[in-house]
This record gives structure tokens, C-alpha cells and sequence, in this order.
């Protein structure tokens, strides 16, 4: 008598290789228009992961890996000519930084109604490695295209991109967002911190020329005493500090329609004093029309 024996039926199962899925996924999701957007975001995160873990920072004020949209809160009158500074840096902070230099190009886009023009295209930021500070910036001119006056209201914009070259490729962009403000005289101090010196941009909007006074501290900032506005001015007061006087206000003539730029040196440079129209509490330096 015959034994029936009997065979499981063994299926053999395949393991489907987690990389491929990985791969699968990624591929679909450049493929998809709603997720494109994403996916580059995600893209452009893990990609400055691994640049990171190279100690390598390409990194601005006003630019970012994704594309910032960047509004500038001081007036501007939408007739002369305005300056934008774009800082660039290659630190994180202060115990991680870039020993090599990194160079990089700048490209830019402007709306319509406005001529755009670069002081430089490209640039280098000079590492550590190199006796550098790990800092540089460019300069973007903007005027009125067609020769007439913005009006009042009337937005225009730049886009900006900074592609790093060498030692790797990391692109920063960002859209830099302008509105034309009321005739008045505004202004902006505009700093970061361990930097030995701040800046004060005065805008006159206005269709007359007119005298304004900076007011302030000389145990915290200290005038340089080499600049037009300083050489120009026209009233001066002081203060005593251990037996020496100090410049506590300067009063000089703003001409119409234009922006002029007052340095300051800073006691203490590790403090950064940046203001604008959009920030809160009191500045280190005050500003006033005077007859």
C-alpha cells in the first residue's frame, strides 16, 4: 500500500529591496507637479545637511536655500536712487565656519517698473584658513525704469540668486520686496552682531531738502568724524564722560529726494542694533527734523 505523502506548497517570497523604494518614491514625487514644490524643499535640506557635515555655510542675510521672501520696511520716496546690501556669510556661528574661501556668482530679475544694476557679479568670501573674517556682501542699485517717480503704494521687487562655485555648488536665492512710501524722512540702522561698526541710512522722500539731528549715547556708539555728514554738519552738541567731551548729537542738511549713510563704531561690537520702521523698543540712535 502506496503512502500519499504529502507536500506543502512552499511559496518563496520575495523581499523587495528598501533602496528601490526609496529611489521609487523620490522619482514620483519629482514627477507629480503638486509635489515638486516639496520635493525640493527636501531636496535642498539634505542637501545643506551633507554640506554642513563638510563644514561648509553659504548662508545671507537676505538670501536662503528656499527661497525667501524678504521685505524691505524703509521707505523709499520711488524717485532716486536706492541701495540694497546683501550680506553674505560663509559661518555658522562662532565655533562653526568655513576654513576655505568660498567663491560665488550673483544673478538677479527685477520687476517692470524699476532698472536694476549689481556692483559686482561675482565675489569671494574669504575663509578662516585664509585670515578671513567669513563675510562679504554686494550692492544692488535700484531706480525708477522710464525715468518717472514710482507712486506712492506701488510695489517693485529683485530676485536675487547666489550660486556658490567652488570648493562646493549651493545656490541661495530670495526676492527682495520694495514699496514706495509717503514723502517723510525715514531711516534704518542697519548692523549684525561682532561687527565693529553699524550703519544709519536716512531717507529724505521729501521735495525740499531739510536739516535732521542723530541723537545718542557715546558710552555705546561713537560718530565717524571722517564722514560727509559729520564734515557737513551745522550744529553740534556734547557730553562729558571721565574729563572728555563727546559728540552725543550731530545736526546736518539731508538733500531731497535722496539716501544718506551716517557710520557709527560700537562700544561693545558683540551687540547688534539693527532698526527699522517695523522694529519695537527705543534705538540706540534717535533721529529728528530740525529747522
Amino acid at each position: 500500500m502506496r503512502r500519499r505523502i504529502k507536500r506543502k506548497n512552499r511559496r518563496r517570497t520575495k523581499r523587495i529591496n528598501p533602496i528601490f523604494v526609496l529611489i521609487l518614491f523620490v522619482v514620483l514625487i519629482f514627477f507629480t507637479p503638486k509635489f515638486v514644490s516639496t520635493a525640493r524643499y527636501v531636496y535642498n535640506i539634505v542637501h545643506e545637511y551633507y554640506l554642513s557635515s563638510k563644514d561648509f555655510y553659504f548662508s545671507s542675510d537676505k538670501l536662503s536655500i528656499n527661497h525667501t521672501e524678504y521685505e524691505i520696511t524703509n521707505n523709499w520716496s520711488g524717485a532716486e536712487t536706492y541701495l540694497i546690501t546683501v550680506n553674505m556669510s560663509s559661518k555658522k556661528n562662532d565655533m562653526a565656519f568655513t576654513e576655505s574661501d568660498i567663491s560665488y556668482n550673483i544673478t538677479y530679475t527685477c520687476s517692470e517698473n524699476i532698472s536694476c544694476s549689481l556692483n559686482k557679479t561675482s565675489s569671494t568670501i574669504i575663509g578662516t584658513g585664509n585670515n578671513g573674517v567669513n563675510e562679504d556682501s554686494f550692492t544692488i542699485s535700484i531706480n525708477p525704469a522710464g525715468g518717472s517717480a514710482l507712486s506712492e503704494g506701488e510695489l517693485a521687487w529683485v530676485d536675487i540668486v547666489a550660486t556658490s562655485t567652488s570648493p562646493y555648488s549651493q545656490t541661495i536665492s530670495g526676492k527682495l520686496l520694495l514699496e514706495v512710501g509717503s514723502s517723510d524722512i525715514t531711516y534704518e540702522i542697519i548692523d549684525t552682531a561682532n561687527q565693529p561698526y553699524l550703519t544709519v541710512n536716512i531717507t529724505n522722500s521729501q521735495s525740499i531738502g531739510a536739516n535732521v539731528k542723530l541723537s545718542y549715547n557715546p558710552e555705546v556708539v561713537l560718530l565717524d568724524m571722517t564722514g560727509k555728514f559729520y564734515l557737513n554738519s551745522t550744529n553740534n552738541t556734547t557730553q562729558q564722560i571721565n574729563g572728555f567731551d563727546y559728540l552725543n548729537s550731530v545736526t546736518s542738511f539731508v538733500e531731497s529726494l535722496s539716501t544718506t549713510t551716517v557710520k557709527f563704531y560700537k562700544v561693545d561690537s558683540t551687540q547688534n542694533y539693527s532698526f527699522n520702521s517695523m522694529s519695537t523698543g527705543t534705538p540706540v540712535i534717535l533721529l529728528s527734523q530740525t529747522q
